[in-house]
C-alpha cells in the first residue's frame, strides 16, 4: 500500500548532473521540505512496474506549485543558423514544455496520484492546494545554447536566450536564440538558461521571492496587447530589483501603458553587478541566512521522525505548518529574523532571560518571539525546559495584550551561547481578532508582572524599515521605451539601423 509521511522518505537528489544541480540551487531557495527531485506518477504502470517521471523537480509550498523540467541538450553546429537552433529548440525547450503541459494536466486530473519512488509506493508526502486557491508555475530550465548564443549576437553580448514575446509555437524556428510563448496555446512557460538559471535562484532565493517575481511577470506578460523584448532573463531580473515599493515592501515590474511594445536595453545587469550597493545588499543579506539554518535544523528533525511536540502529540502537518511559516518570509524580513537570533544567542548571562519580538514585516497579523533562557544548575534537564516552555507561552499571551492586532505567534527558544544549535523549541499559537476579554487581561498581567515580562521600563521598542540596497542607489535605472505601433529594437546581428 503506498504510504504518506515525511519520516523515512526515499533519497534523491537528481538523475543526472544538471538535475543536481537543479536540485542544489532549489533546496537552498526553497529548502528540504517543499523540494522533490524526480517524482513520478503510475500512469501506464502495470503491476510490478515503473511509473512514469511527472517533472524533473517538483515544489510545492502552500497554494504554490513549480514544475521544474530541466534539460541539457548540445548545440550542433550547421551552416544555417536556423536550422541548428530549430534543432535545438525542438529537443531542449519545445519538449521541456510540452512535458510541463502535461504535468501541469496531470496535477490537475489526478492531485492524488504523485509519488516519490518508481514503483509508485511512497506517496508526496504534501497535499495539494485546492483548485480555487492553486497557482502552477512552469519553468524549464534548458542548457547547451549559452555559448553559441554568445557567438550569434557577438560584440560582448550575454548569451542568454532573448525573450521576444511576439513568438508563438513554430514560429521559433526561424528565430535563434529568442523565446516567446513555446505552448500554443500561450500558457506561460519561464526559461532559464546556463547564465539566468543562477540570476534568479541566487537573486530571489526565497519561495516568496521567487514566486512573487515568477506571478508578476506572469501577470505582465500576459496582459493583452502588450509584447516584450528583453535580451534576457538577468536583464528583467535588474528591472525588478531596481523597483521597491516601500508600502507594500515589496519588488514590482513598472506597469506598462495599455498597449504597445515593452524593450529594455542590455547591460543594465552587469552595471548592477558593479554598483557598491549590490555589494552592500549582498553582505547585508549574510545574517539572514541564520533564518533558513533554524528552519532547515527543524526540517532534519521532521524527516528523521525525531521532531516532538512540546505540550502533546506533534503531527507532521503541524510541524510543516509552523515550518511554512516562518519559510513564507522574504529575504529581506530574514535579515531582521537572521539578526536577532543572533543577537539572543550571543547574551548569555546566568538566570538571565533574554527576548526580542519581531512582527513580521510580510504577514499582517504575526508576530515572532525569540527568547533564551540559561539553565540554572540546580534544575534537571527536564523541569528546564518545561520553564523555558512556560515563559515563552506566557511571553507570547503578553505580546497579544501588548499588539492587539496580533493573531498568530511564532515562538523559538533555545539555550544561549550556542556555536551549534540543539534543543531548539518551536511553537505556535492562535489568537482571535478581538483583544482579551478583561478578566483574562487582567490574569495575563498579573503573571508577566510576577515574571518580569513586558515592564514599559525594560522594552524598547524599534520599528524597522526594511531597505532593499542599504545605500541609495546611483546607478541609472534600466530605460525602457514604450511603442504603441512599429517595433524598433536595436542589437547587433539582428538589425542595424545607420
Amino acid at each position: 500500500m503506498p504510504t504518506n509521511s515525511f519520516e523515512n522518505l526515499p533519497s534523491s537528489s537528481g538523475s543526472t548532473e544538471s538535475e543536481r544541480y537543479l536540485t542544489i540551487l532549489a533546496k537552498k531557495a526553497f529548502l528540504t521540505l517543499w523540494s522533490y527531485p524526480n517524482v513520478y506518477t503510475d500512469e501506464g504502470r502495470k503491476e510490478n512496474g515503473d511509473g512514469k517521471e511527472l517533472c524533473d523537480l517538483l515544489v510545492v509550498f502552500g497554494n504554490d506549485i513549480i514544475l521544474f523540467s530541466d534539460k541539457v541538450c548540445k548545440f550542433t553546429s550547421h551552416k544555417d543558423i536556423n536550422v541548428a537552433w530549430g534543432r535545438w529548440y525542438r529537443h531542449a525547450i519545445e519538449k521541456s514544455a510540452k512535458q510541463l503541459s502535461g504535468a501541469e494536466s496531470w496535477i490537475k486530473r489526478f492531485p492524488e496520484k504523485i509519488f516519490l519512488d518508481k514503483k509508485c509506493q511512497v506517496q508526496f508526502p504534501i497535499k495539494l492546494p485546492e483548485i480555487p486557491e492553486r497557482r502552477i508555475h512552469l519553468v524549464a530550465v534548458t542548457k547547451g545554447s549559452y555559448e553559441p548564443a554568445e557567438r550569434h549576437w557577438g560584440g560582448g553580448s550575454s548569451g542568454s536566450l532573448f525573450i521576444k514575446t511576439a513568438l508563438v509555437g513554430k514560429e521559433h524556428y526561424d528565430s535563434p536564440f529568442q523565446i516567446g510563448w513555446p505552448l500554443p496555446n500561450k500558457r506561460l512557460v519561464h526559461i532559464f538558461d546556463e547564465l539566468t538559471l543562477n540570476v534568479v535562484l541566487n537573486e530571489l532565493d526565497t519561495i516568496s521571492d521567487f514566486v512573487s517575481y515568477l506571478t508578476k511577470k506572469e501577470d505582465q506578460f500576459t496582459t493583452p496587447n502588450m509584447d516584450f523584448l528583453i535580451p534576457g532573463e538577468e536583464e528583467l531580473i535588474a528591472l525588478y530589483l531596481r523597483h521597491f515599493d516601500f508600502k507594500s515592501e515589496e519588488h514590482y515590474l513598472p506597469k506598462p501603458p495599455e498597449a504597445g511594445l515593452v524593450v529594455l536595453k542590455e547591460g543594465d545587469w552587469k552595471q548592477l553587478q558593479k554598483s557598491k550597493e549590490y555589494r552592500a545588499r549582498w553582505e547585508e543579506n549574510k545574517i539572514s541566512y541564520l533564518w533558513d539554518t533554524l528552519i532547515e535544523f527543524q526540517i532534519d528533525h521532521i524527516l528523521s521522525g525525531s521532531a516532538s511536540g512540546i505540550w502533546g502529540e506533534s503531527t507532521a502537518a503541524m510541524n510543516e505548518r509552523i515550518m511554512r511559516m516562518m519559510a513564507e518570509e522574504t529575504r529581506l524580513f530574514r535579515r531582521a529574523l537572521g539578526e536577532s537570533i543572533h543577537r539572543v544567542n550571543s547574551i548569555n548571562q546566568p538566570n538571565k532571560r533574554f527576548t526580542r519580538t519581531l512582527l513580521s514585516a510580510s504577514r499582517e497579523g504575526r508576530a515572532y518571539i525569540f527568547m533564551t533562557v540559561p539553565r540554572p544548575k540546580e534544575m534537571s534537564q527536564e523541569e528546564y525546559l518545561e520553564w523555558r516552555r512556560g515563559d515563552l507561552m506566557l511571553h507570547a499571551h503578553g505580546c497579544k495584550l501588548k499588539f492587539e492586532k496580533v493573531t498568530e505567534v511564532i515562538g523559538i527558544s533555545f539555550a544561549p551561547g550556542q556555536e551549534i544549535m540543539n534543543s531548539i523549541d518551536y511553537f505556535l499559537i492562535t489568537f482571535g481578532q478581538e483583544p482579551f476579554a478583561p478578566e483574562v487581561a487582567e490574569e495575563i498581567k498579573q503573571h508577566l508582572s510576577v515574571a518580569v515580562m513586558w515592564r514599559p521600563s525594560t522594552t524598547k521598542m524599534k520599528a524597522l524599515r526594511p531597505i532593499p540596497f542599504p545605500h541609495k542607489i546611483t546607478v541609472l535605472e534600466s530605460i525602457s521605451f514604450w511603442f504603441k505601433s512599429k517595433i524598433f529594437w536595436l542589437r547587433k546581428m539582428l538589425l542595424n539601423i545607420p
